[in-house]
C-alpha cells in the first residue's frame, strides 16, 4: 500500500493512513466470528454489507427528520442575522451588538453547519437577497485568554480571499497584529470595496460553540471590544446555549454593564424529548416507512434512559441506533435479512452449497422446522426433500409475513396515538395516563397494550353525538389515507369505519354508533398489537428483547486499565504469546505496576528500581538456560590443550566483554524503568511530592481482584 503524503513536511500537523483490506501482507483480514459452529467463511463480510445497508437507511430517514426539526430554527436565525442592522429601534444612545442564542441541549452538530450554509451560499439571487456573508466559529478549546480569542476571530476571517476565492496568507512583516480588531476593519473594508457593497450588506458572523465553556470574563472582553467597532465592522454572534433559557445563562452571568451593550434575541430549539419522540415514531413507527431491522423495547428503553439521564444529543441518539444494528447482525442468521444480499436465488445456492457453509444450513434447517413454516405433520418427512433453494424460499416467506405483521402492527400503534390526542383534545383527561410515547411502544412491542387501548375504547363507546361524528370522520380519514397494502389487509375493519360513517346522516342515536364502533376498535387492536417474536424466524429482522451492548457506549476507562496492567496476556493473540511462563511475557509496566500494587502509599523509587531489576535479572537467566547457543550441536568435543600465557589473555578478553555487557545491560534496565515509570506517569497512577525527592506517592490503592 502506498500513501501519497509527504512525512517530512514539518506543517502537516496529521497525517491520515487509510485502510487497505486488500494489502498483501499475507496475513488474512477477515472478521472473526463469534459464533464459527454455525456461520460460513464469507457470512461475516456479508452481514458487514447487510449492516450497512440497513443502517444507511435508517440513518437517511433519521437525518431528514432531523433536518426538518432544525429547518425553522435555521430560517429564523439566517432571518434574524440579515435584520440585525436594519431592524434597530430609533432614539438609542449607542448601537447595540446583535448576539442570537440557540438553546438546545439535543442539537446536533449539523445544525451549525445548516445555518453556515444558508449564511455563505446565494441562495436568493432572483431577488438580490443574497446571502454572501462571513461566518466563522470559535471553540473553547482555543479561546482561554483574551488574545487567543481576539486572534481566532481575526484570523478566521481576514485568512479569507475578500473576492471569495482561495484563501490568502498574510506577510509576518504586517503591520497589524493577528488579534487586532483594526485589521478586520482593513479587511472588511477591503471586502466592500472589492463587491462594490455600498449598503454595506454582508455580516461577519461568528458562531460560538459550547458558551457556557467560555470563560465569563474573557467573553466580557472581547464583547466589549467588538461593541466599540459596531458602525466600522458589522459583527454578529450566534452563541450555541445547552443550558435551559429560564434562567438565562448569559442574563444570570455576565454583569448588566456588559448586556447594555447586547442586543440579545433568543431562538429556542424543539425540546429535547420531544424531539426524541418524533424521531423514534417517525422512524419505526411511520407506515409509510419501513426499516430493514425494527428494534426492541430494551434499546428502545436504553435510548430514553441515555438521552434523558446522561447525553441529550441527537448524535448520541444515532450512536446508539447504530451499535443497536451492528449488535444484531452478530448473529449468523442475520445474513439473510436483506431480500436479495446473497443474489439471485441462483448464485445464492451456489454460494451455500459449499462444505463451510453446511453448519449454516444446519442451523437454519433446525430453525425452520422449531417455526410454523412447516405444517406439523411434514416434519418427519420434510427433512429428505429440503434443499438450499426450499430453505431460501421458505426464509422469503418469513420475511413478507414479517414485514406485514410489523406494518400492521405501525398502523394500529398510530391508530392508538390518534384516538388518544383526539379524546385529550376533547377534554379526557383521565387517557394521558403515566406512560409516555416510548414506553407505548414498547407495550406496542411486547404486545401488552391492551389496558391502554381497552381504556380508550370505553372512552369512545360514551363520546356524546357531536363529538362521536369528529371522532368518526378523523378514522374513517385516517383509513382512506394508509397505504393500498394496508387497506386490503384491514379491508373487515375498514368496512366497519364504513358503516359508522355513513350512520352518521341518518336518524339514529349515537350510543348506536359508538358502542359497536369502540368494540370494533377494541377486537382490531387485539389483533394486531401482538409481539413480534410470534412471527417465524423473527430475529432476523427483529432485535427483539436482546440486551443492549451498554459497555461500548457507556465505558469503565478505569477497570479497563487496571484489567490491561493486571493481565495483559489477555489482550493479546495466542500467536503473539512467546515462552510458557505468563511472568516472562509480562510487558515492562505491567511487572512495575505489581510492584506498584505490593507498595505502601508511599513508594521508594530506588527500592522499586531495584526489584524491576531484579525481576528483569531472573528472567534473562530463564531464558538464557533454555537458549542453544549458536553453533552449538549434541556432540561433546574434547577440550583443545593450551598453553598457560594464551588461556590467560583468552580470558581475559572473555572478562572485558562480559563487563561491556554488563554495562549495557544495566544501562538497558535503567532506560526500560524509567520509560515504564513515565508511562505510569502519565496514566495517572503516581503522585510527584516535595517532601520527598526519591519518593513518589500512590494515587490507586484498591488492588483489582
Amino acid at each position: 500500500m502506498t500513501v501519497d503524503t509527504d512525512l517530512e513536511d514539518v506543517n502537516q500537523t496529521t497525517v491520515y493512513i487509510p485502510f487497505n483490506a486488500s494489502d498483501d501482507t499475507g496475513v488474512d483480514t477477515a472478521p472473526a466470528s463469534l459464533f464459527p459452529e454455525r456461520d460460513f467463511h464469507q457470512g461475516c463480510h456479508l452481514r458487514l454489507q447487510a449492516c450497512r445497508a440497513a443502517w444507511g437507511k435508517c440513518l437517511e430517514r433519521m437525518q431528514e427528520l432531523i433536518h426538518s426539526l432544525h429547518a425553522p430554527v435555521v430560517e429564523s436565525v439566517v432571518e434574524q442575522v440579515k435584520k440585525c442592522y436594519t431592524d434597530e429601534l430609533p432614539g438609542l444612545p449607542y448601537p447595540e451588538l446583535p448576539v442570537i442564542s440557540v438553546t438546545s441541549s439535543s442539537t446536533s452538530s449539523s445544525l451549525f453547519d445548516e445555518i453556515s450554509f444558508r449564511l455563505e451560499e446565494n441562495t436568493d439571487e432572483l431577488f438580490e437577497d443574497t446571502n454572501d456573508h462571513f461566518v466563522t466559529r470559535v471553540f473553547p478549546s482555543d479561546c482561554t485568554t483574551l488574545t487567543g480569542m481576539m486572534k481566532v476571530i481575526v484570523s478566521g476571517f481576514v485568512s479569507r480571499s475578500p473576492t471569495g476565492g482561495q484563501d490568502i496568507k498574510r506577510k509576518p512583516s504586517t503591520s497589524l497584529a493577528a488579534y487586532d480588531i483594526a485589521l478586520l476593519e482593513a479587511w472588511y473594508r477591503a471586502v466592500c470595496d472589492t463587491r462594490d457593497d455600498r449598503h454595506r450588506r454582508s455580516r461577519l458572523v461568528v458562531i460560538m460553540h459550547d458558551f457556557e465553556q467560555l470563560e465569563p470574563q474573557v467573553v466580557q472582553d472581547m464583547f466589549e471590544i467588538c461593541s466599540s467597532y459596531i458602525s466600522r465592522v458589522p459583527l454578529v454572534f450566534i452563541l450555541a446555549l445547552a443550558s435551559p433559557p429560564s434562567p438565562s445563562y448569559i442574563r444570570a452571568t455576565y454583569p448588566h454593564s456588559l448586556l447594555a451593550l447586547l442586543r440579545v434575541r433568543d431562538c429556542p430549539f424543539p425540546l429535547a424529548q420531544t424531539s426524541l419522540h418524533n424521531i423514534l415514531l417517525e422512524t419505526f413507527f411511520d407506515p409509510t416507512f419501513e426499516p430493514e431491522i425494527m428494534i426492541g423495547p430494551t434499546t428502545i428503553d436504553f435510548a430514553v434512559e441515555f438521552f434523558t439521564r446522561h447525553n441529550s444529543s441527537l448524535d448520541g441518539l444515532l450512536s446508539i441506533l447504530q451499535l443497536a444494528h451492528m449488535k444484531h447482525f452478530e448473529e449468523p442468521l442475520t445474513v439473510l435479512a436483506p431480500a436479495q444480499v446473497l443474489g439471485q436465488p441462483k448464485d445464492a445456492a451456489k454460494v451455500l452449497l459449499t462444505p463451510d457453509a453446511f453448519p449454516f444450513l444446519d442451523a437454519l434447517f433446525a430453525r425452520i422446522h422449531e417455526s410454523t413454516l412447516i405444517a406439523p405433520v411434514e416434519h418427519a418427512t420434510s427433512w429428505r426433500s429440503a434443499t438450499a433453494d426450499s430453505l431460501l424460499s421458505l426464509v422469503e416467506t418469513a420475511r413478507e409475513t414479517f414485514r406485514m405483521r410489523a406494518k400492521l402492527l405501525r398502523v394500529a400503534f398510530r391508530l392508538v396515538l390518534h384516538v388518544r390526542q383526539f379524546l385529550l383534545v376533547q377534554g379526557h383527561k383521565t387517557v394521558q395516563g403515566d406512560q409516555t410515547v416510548p414506553d407505548l411502544m414498547c407495550l406496542a412491542l411486547r404486545g401488552r397494550l391492551g389496558s391502554v387501548y381497552g381504556h380508550l375504547c370505553s372512552m369512545v363507546r360514551k363520546l356524546p353525538a357531536a363529538q362521536l361524528e369528529e371522532f368518526v370522520r378523523e378514522v374513517h380519514d385516517f383509513f382512506e389515507n394508509a397505504p393500498e397494502d394496508v387497506k386490503a389487509a384491514e379491508d373487515e375493519v375498514i368496512s366497519r369505519v364504513e358503516i359508522a360513517y355513513k350512520m352518521l346522516g341518518r336518524d339514529v342515536s349515537a350510543q348506536d354508533i359508538s358502542s359497536p364502533l369502540g368494540n370494533w376498535l377494541s377486537e382490531y387492536f387485539r389483533l394486531r398489537i401482538v409481539a413480534l417474536e410470534d412471527a417465524p424466524l423473527w430475529d432476523i429482522w427483529y432485535t427483539g428483547s436482546m440486551p443492549f451492548p451498554s459497555e461500548l457506549i457507556n465505558p469503565s476507562p478505569r477497570a479497563s486499565i487496571l484489567a490491561g496492567l493486571t493481565r495483559p496476556l489477555d489482550y493479546v493473540s495466542p500467536g503473539q504469546q512467546s515462552g510458557d511462563d505468563e511472568d516472562g511475557d509480562l510487558p515492562d509496566i505491567s511487572i512495575l505496576f505489581k510492584g506498584y500494587l505490593e507498595s505502601a502509599k508511599m513508594i521508594n523509587v530506588y527500592d522499586w528500581f531495584e526489584s524491576f531489576a531484579v525481576f528483569l535479572e531472573a528472567r534473562k537467566r530463564r531464558v538464557g538456560k533454555t537458549r542453544i547457543p549458536d553453533g552449538a550441536d549434541e556432540t561433546s568435543r574434547t577440550p583443545s590443550k593450551k598453553k598457560g600465557k594464551q588461556k590467560q589473555v583468552e580470558g581475559e578478553v572473555v572478562d572485558k566483554n562480559a563487563g561491556e555487557d554488563e554495562e549495557e545491560w544495566l544501562m538497558e534496565v535503567q532506560v526500560r524503568f524509567i520509560r515504564a515509570l513515565q508511562e505510569l506517569d502519565y496514566l495517572g497512577f503516581i503522585k510527584h511530592t516535595g517532601r520527598k525527592a526519591d519518593h513518589v506517592m500512590r494515587t490507586v490503592f484498591d488492588s483489582p481482584e
